[in-house]
């Protein structure tokens, strides 16, 4: 039921008003009466009524005086003035000031019937829209925790400065642009689950209903322990799906050391004995600040990759000196350059700069397979991003793997064939030129424009690196993601603003703003002109055909 008020100062009128109909039968309570708009607004604060019908003439308060108020402070109340034959310039006035339609007195049973259908269907479609908003927001929720994963994962993966303006704006979107930006210490740890022989059967080596507890059991640890609330993030990775890796943040050593023994001593105690399992977890060295989240990742990794083959829960690393020896200097730079050399296709640099990574075979054994661990994960990152389909990119992640690696020509052999692969896998892709995928995340956006959007979601939806479906949308496309997505809102816009029967925050509603101040601000930065204003040009040309007729 909806609920209504009657104002008016004579109480026959009123009492009439509520007899004259069936009011429960049109799906309407009436709530309340006042006499005055001054008891109005005291109803209103008690019962906040759906519609109020209300006279004009009234002692103490105006009916126009009341309107004016329920304008300003109550927006989405439906207004009906009831007036008399000899009150019609103030029925002009009414109408002005927000009211949404007149009944002339005596009311006519007919006419407030008609009159209340009509608001009623008014008042389930707003509601209808409110509960799919709801409903998008819970969705939005839902989804929010697994696009800031990926929007962390993306940011550790990018290695070029310059492409990281995309994934800033992402972070600004998804209200994590302050961990990126922010200093303080940060440390990864890199856990795996290992399962003894025959723990899912005999011939089973894993399950995904495993991989699942695995990471649920880590998300809670991460998410329900007080003691360190707030300051662990369990993030995972599609692409790895034995691992979880923790985010452990801290304001200095002394906190970190206060979070970091008891996770990983509780991490290992719920994977023994809930999951009669083992865990292998490689912790990274500590750094400073949300811009060396992808050095702090790798720490961990290169950790992990020191254990040894096995069903035997393992800790690896943790300590400054081991972080600092693992790799040569400027490897950095020669990361870029490998990456740089398989994206051209230059099968022959490819080759010089892993000779020079793995520096002529000289580098001491841990060094090498230290080398060949984050040349295999340049690797598989190359291949996510550019969505070429090569399972060996995924044998890093069985130690046994590199442990075979015993000389540098091995390591030499394995990785120019698996370069080798990838790249013939990105030359592929490139002759379809990308086409069908923004082509269906455009055709997405033209009929999900209410809905939440937002180039992670897309990424999610569809597969794709974020950097790399930015870069191919405004390729193929001409404009970047986010103001493809406002173009299209703003276009639906501009048609509602026809209908002048529409209120701002409806039209922002309905054309997938966030509110109506944001709709304005958006709409005078692209027409030169505010919502209202382009409304009173619409009207001009009908305004002079009335005129000279």
């Amino acid at each position: 039921m909806y609920r209504v008020i009657l104002v008016d100062d004579e109480p026959e009128v009123r009492t009439g008003l509520i007899y004259k109909i069936d009011w429960n039968r049109l799906g309407f309570d009436v709530a309340g009466e006042a006499g005055n708009g001054r008891e109005a607004l005291a109803l209103l604060e008690s019962v906040s009524p759906h519609v109020m019908l209300t006279d004009i003439r009234m002692p103490t308060m105006s009916g126009l005086e009341l309107l004016k108020q329920c304008e300003e402070r109550y927006p989405a109340l439906r207004t009906v003035v009831l007036s008399g034959h000899d009150e019609f310039d103030y029925v002009k006035t009414a109408m002005q000031c927000g009211a949404r339609d007149y009944l002339l007195k005596p009311v006519v049973r007919l006419e407030l019937a008609n009159l209340l259908a009509k608001l009623k269907e008014e008042l389930d479609a707003e509601a209808a829209a409110e509960r799919e908003r709801r409903a998008r927001e819970r969705e939005r929720l839902q989804s929010l925790p697994r696009l800031r994963e990926q929007l962390l994962l993306e940011w550790i993966h990018h290695r070029e400065e310059e492409g990281r303006a995309v994934l800033l704006d992402e972070a600004e979107r998804l209200g994590m642009r302050e961990l990126l930006d922010a200093g303080g210490r940060l440390r990864f740890l890199c856990a795996e689950y290992r399962l003894p022989e025959g723990r899912l059967g005999v011939g089973t080596a894993d399950s995904a209903l495993f991989r699942l507890a695995f990471r649920m059991l880590c998300r809670e640890l991460a998410e329900e322990e007080v003691s360190w609330s707030g300051r662990v993030t369990a993030i995972t990775d599609r692409g790895h799906p034995r691992f979880v890796y923790f985010l452990v943040r801290s304001r200095d050593e002394e906190e970190e050391e206060r979070t970091l023994r008891p996770l990983l001593d509780r991490l290992a105690h719920g994977v023994r004995s809930l999951l009669r399992a083992e865990v292998v977890v490689g912790i990274g060295a500590s750094e400073e600040g949300g811009r060396h989240l992808r050095r702090a990742y790798l720490s961990a990794l290169t950790a992990w990759s020191r254990s040894r083959p096995g069903a035997v829960s393992q800790t690896i690393g943790g300590t400054e000196e081991e972080a600092d020896d693992a790799l040569p200097a400027g490897f950095a730079e020669l990361e870029r350059r490998l990456v740089q050399s398989i994206e051209n296709g230059d099968e022959a640099a490819f080759i010089r700069q892993l000779e020079a990574a793995l520096a002529g075979g000289k580098l001491p054994l841990r060094h090498i397979a230290a080398t060949a661990f984050r040349v295999a994960l340049l690797l598989e990152q190359a291949a996510r991003k550019h969505g070429v389909d090569a399972p060996e990119t995924k044998e890093w992640m069985l130690p046994e793997t590199l442990w075979r690696l015993s000389s540098p020509q091995d390591a030499k052999a394995y990785l120019s064939e698996l370069a080798f692969r990838i790249a013939e896998g990105i030359r592929a892709g490139r002759a379809t030129n990308g086409s069908e995928v923004v082509e269906a995340i455009r055709r997405d956006i033209e009929e999900g424009y209410m809905n939440e959007l937002g180039l992670s979601m897309m990424a999610e939806r569809y597969h794709l690196n974020l950097t790399y479906l930015s870069e191919l949308f405004k390729k193929q496309l001409g404009v970047t993601f986010s103001d493809y997505v406002v173009q299209v809102r703003l276009r639906r816009a501009e048609e509602l603003l026809r209908d002048e029967s529409m209120r701002l925050s409806d039209i922002a509603e309905l054309s997938g703003f966030a509110n109506a101040s944001y709709l304005s601000s958006v709409f005078k930065k692209r027409y030169g002109l505010s919502p209202s204003e382009y409304r009173s040009r619409l009207a001009e040309p009908n305004k002079s055909h009335a005129d000279n007729r």
